[in-house]
């Protein structure tokens, strides 16, 4: 695949209907160091235009100018069309720009609420409206599906919520462009998710975004524009449709790099031994975040740590390292029992831990790269009361040029590095005290895909030396690259244990994190599934459900290859009639697959019908029968009047079947509605049916009940639905038995589900965790 690469600059004079914000000849220096060399750079409205590069590429730095951090030292900037001048952040957010920011800029002492309004209170008329800013904050924590109490300081966040507060910051203003640097580098993979069904939305009300990530494939599945910088020069841009991941990576790093393989050594002794270790979750009197965990580490062993936020991975480093206490169980070190020992005992001792947030745990900000690189190895360089700046020196180059770390020298300012390089120095400052067992908390977090490589290198290097080497990831590619071992905890306790040749399914279904649409698809042999989300969580998501189940439906009735679709009765099949854009159908007819002349009932099949054949111009049929029959020879009779049996016959020429699916609860549909009388459908229950699909019922493992009621039901035979092409619209988590139950009976070829359902229909089947 072979993209534009170079061959010419965006128009001088962009095109303001397509563009929103352009730089164009930008140019930013730092002294010495020139971060910009004249950028051109266009940001397309209503849609996500990627910003590729590595660590020191000047991505921050020109995101920095489109938002008012930096002012440039040449070069102009367009929006809409006119010439602007952005001169502060203020300045910014007042023409419609807001940033999020690599590196958190919240007040850790403030509530997440006052964060949230900081500088832009909502006043009152008794000064400011707390209660309305609470309120709303509960509303942005909502949308991002996140359980954060506005009133909580933001420093008894972890860092993962902490990235969330920082979102709901940026989505709280209403800005129309949204520029987001590394928003997901502390994001698990379902938080992950939800940003980037927040990033549609955003995108469907017409903001324009601004997306930086390390994380090339993730961001590919949002991008529609992709430009890379390299050196502070554009090197190549595109449009989603002409790029890939090989495209990304040949123009940022000039070529395919990969994370490497577990290095060929023979292990030594056990160099770190965890026994029965309990974490006490902080505030939670009596919870244990990491629960009698019992771990040992060989040396020139790369052991991988994968789990979700919350699974107790941080914590578990942070107690060997010294940073927390243990409520019980112990931890070893070449044998030697380490309790009782403080942070820099553990260190001369061997033990040394990059921390997960480097800006609060790594780095001093008011020392220069050289001085953070040998803080931890200053017992290597000090002699009584003097230290030796030529021993400390070596320590800094040796560190520099090992860990690769773009720098103006050793005295340069700490700020004045990329956020992928400040990593790096964290990562250098504990290597060059020589360990013997490094912990690594999310090492590859702010780091572009070739310095990854190169630390994922040096780690491989150091295990063939005898290093014991441990590292924690939200990335399941991570796992699967030089570690000997991968263990995956889950609620504070190791749940699985794989070698490098596990799959990556492997892994995120012992974490507890699963693809659903790929499960419900493999579990019970679907052609087809879609997962909606409604960021509401209402019980039944008809909005969602409807949009894409209107979707399908346009999608299979612009194909053509469908003569007859059937369908039946429910709430979501009429949200996805309601929300249908679809063209003419020309020969299409539309069948109802079952009576529904109930009195009561407001909702039947034929307004369904109705509806669907005057959108498309498709050929109405209906059958013109009551729901249910008195009696077998009633139901016979009724299915010879000759407009119930035409309805019939084309009913089992169906290609298509949309149908939803029912409870057998006291307040099922059928039974409020009229259609089925409540003894009756007690009687189901107490048979074990728990679901209904086209008026047959069926139990938890999918068998059929309540035969005797359904041969009254006027719908088509259960034996003539084996086989047919069935899709199912329906939702909701008081649902959850029934449509699993539909699922196991085999007849569904097709599922459009919400997310919360389909999570906790794949839970029923999730086997215990295995026992280590």
């Amino acid at each position: 695949m072979q993209a534009q690469v170079n061959i010419a600059a965006p128009a001088q004079a962009p095109d303001a209907a397509e563009v929103v914000l352009a730089a164009r000849d930008v140019t930013k220096s730092f002294g010495a160091v020139h971060a910009l060399k004249g950028v051109n750079f266009d940001v397309h409205r209503g849609q996500v235009t990627t910003l590729f590069g590595e660590n020191g590429a000047g991505k921050s730095t020109l995101m920095k100018i489109l938002s008012g951090v930096h002012l440039p030292t040449s070069g102009a900037l367009i929006l809409d069309g006119q010439p602007v001048e952005i001169t502060s952040t203020v300045a910014a957010r007042e023409l419609g720009i807001s940033i999020i920011h690599q590196e958190l800029s919240l007040a850790p002492n403030m509530t997440v609420r006052d964060n949230i309004f900081m500088g832009r209170e909502i006043m009152g008329p008794r000064g400011v409206n707390f209660a309305e800013q609470e309120r709303q904050c509960r509303a942005l924590m909502a949308e991002l599906e996140e359980d954060i109490d506005p009133l909580t300081p933001v420093e008894d966040l972890r860092l993962g919520q902490q990235q969330i507060v920082e979102i709901a910051r940026a989505l709280s203003v209403n800005s129309r462009i949204l520029i987001m640097d590394e928003p997901t580098s502390a994001l698990s993979a379902s938080e992950v998710e939800v940003l980037f069904k927040v990033i549609h939305d955003l995108k469907d009300r017409g903001v324009s975004i601004v997306y930086i990530s390390h994380h090339l494939e993730e961001a590919l599945t949002i991008t529609d524009h992709a430009v890379v910088l390299r050196d502070g020069v554009m090197t190549a841009y595109a449009p989603r449709a002409e790029i890939d991941l090989e495209w990304i990576v040949r123009n940022m790093v000039g070529e395919n790099f990969d994370l490497g393989s577990p290095p060929d050594v023979t292990f030594g002794e056990v160099a770190l031994s965890i026994t029965n270790l309990s974490v006490p979750a902080s505030g939670k009197s009596g919870y244990s975040v990491v629960d009698r965990l019992s771990l040992d580490v060989r040396q020139g062993e790369i052991l991988c740590i994968y789990g979700l936020m919350g699974a107790g991975r941080t914590e578990l480093m942070e107690c060997i390292a010294g940073r927390l206490p243990a409520s019980g169980g112990q931890i070893a070190l070449h044998g030697r029992d380490l309790a009782g020992m403080s942070i820099a005992q553990r260190i001369a001792a061997g033990l040394v831990l990059t921390p997960e947030d480097r800006q609060r745990d790594g780095l001093v900000q008011t020392m220069s790269v050289g001085q953070n690189l040998s803080l931890a190895s200053i017992g290597a360089f000090t002699r009584g009361l003097f230290t030796s700046k030529a021993d400390e020196q070596k320590i800094i180059d040796r560190s520099i040029r090992e860990v690769t770390i773009k720098s103006d020298g050793g005295g340069a300012a700490i700020g004045s590095l990329s956020g992928g390089n400040q990593q790096k120095v964290v990562i250098g400052k504990m290597l060059a005290t020589d360990p013997s067992v490094v912990l690594l908390d999310e090492p590859s977090r702010g780091i572009d895909i070739g310095a990854k490589a190169e630390v994922f290198r040096l780690l491989a290097e150091g295990a063939k030396q005898g290093l014991a080497v441990v590292y924690s990831t939200s990335e399941v590619s991570e796992c699967l690259s030089i570690a000997h071992r991968i263990i995956v905890m889950h609620k504070g306790k190791i749940s699985a244990s794989f070698g490098p040749d596990a799959t990556k399914e492997q892994i995120m279904a012992a974490s507890g994190e699963v693809d659903l649409e790929q499960s419900l698809t493999t579990t019970f042999g679907l052609d087809f599934c879609e997962v909606v989300t409604d960021l509401h969580q209402e019980d039944l998501a008809l909005g969602p459900l409807g949009r894409a189940g209107g979707k399908f439906l346009a999608a299979e009735i612009a194909a053509g290859r469908n003569k007859v679709i059937g369908v039946g009765h429910g709430r979501t099949l009429l949200a996805c009639v309601d929300r249908l854009d679809a063209g003419p159908a020309g020969d299409l007819k539309v069948v109802s697959l079952m009576g529904a002349l109930t009195s009561g009932a407001d909702l039947n099949p034929h307004a369904i019908v109705s509806k669907l054949a005057a959108l498309t111009g498709a050929e109405p049929v209906s059958m013109p029968v009551p729901f249910i029959a008195n009696s077998t020879a009633d139901r016979a009779v009724l299915l010879e009047q000759k407009a119930a049996r035409a309805a019939a016959d084309l009913a089992r020429q169906a290609d298509l079947m949309i149908v939803g699916i029912g409870t057998t609860v006291p307040e099922a549909e059928l039974v409020a509605t009229g259609m089925i009388e409540p003894q009756e459908m007690a009687g189901i229950a107490r048979a074990g049916g728990v679901g209904e699909m086209l008026g047959h019922f069926f139990d938890k493992r999918g068998r059929p009940v309540g035969r005797e009621i359904s041969d009254r039901i006027l719908t088509q035979p259960l034996d003539q639905l084996s086989g047919r092409r069935i899709v199912a619209v329906a939702g909701g988590t008081r649902k959850t038995d029934a449509i699993k139950a539909i699922l196991e009976s085999g007849l569904l070829s097709g599922l459009i589900i919400d997310e919360h359902t389909a999570r906790a229909i794949v839970d029923l089947d999730t086997p215990a965790p295995a026992q280590h």
